[in-house]
C-alpha cells in the first residue's frame, strides 16, 4: 500500500507548474523585442524605408504595422487605420506589410 500523500506535496507540485509557466513566458518574450522601438536607429530606417515606398504612416500606426506583419495579429482596428492614412487600393495593404517585413523582420 502506498503511504498517505502529504498536503505540501501538492503545493510543491503547483509552484513548480507555476515557475514552469513563468520561465516559458519569459523565454517566448524574445519575440516581442523583434519590431524596433520607436526612437530608434532600426526604427527610423524603417519610416524612411515607408516613405521611400510611397507609404507617409504616423509612427504609432507604423510600429503596430510592424508589429502586425513581423508577428501576427494586434488587438485594435489597424486595417482601419491604415484606410485612414491613405493606404487604399487594390493590394495597398498587401503592399505596406510586405515594406514593413523587409524593413522590421527579423531573418530567421
Amino acid at each position: 500500500m502506498r503511504p498517505p500523500r502529504e498536503k505540501g506535496m501538492d503545493m510543491r507540485r503547483a509552484m513548480t507548474a507555476l515557475i514552469a509557466a513563468v520561465v516559458t513566458a519569459v523565454a517566448l518574450a524574445s519575440a516581442a523585442g523583434a519590431v524596433p522601438d520607436q526612437g530608434t536607429p532600426e526604427f527610423d530606417a524603417y519610416m524612411q524605408g515607408l516613405e521611400r515606398n510611397g507609404f507617409n504612416l504616423n509612427p504609432d500606426t507604423a510600429w503596430r504595422v510592424a508589429h502586425q506583419a513581423c508577428e501576427g495579429s494586434i488587438p485594435g482596428f489597424i486595417g482601419w487605420e491604415m484606410v485612414a492614412q491613405g493606404v487604399v487600393g487594390p493590394g495597398a495593404q498587401q503592399r505596406l506589410m510586405d515594406v514593413a517585413r523587409k524593413y522590421t523582420c527579423p531573418i530567421a
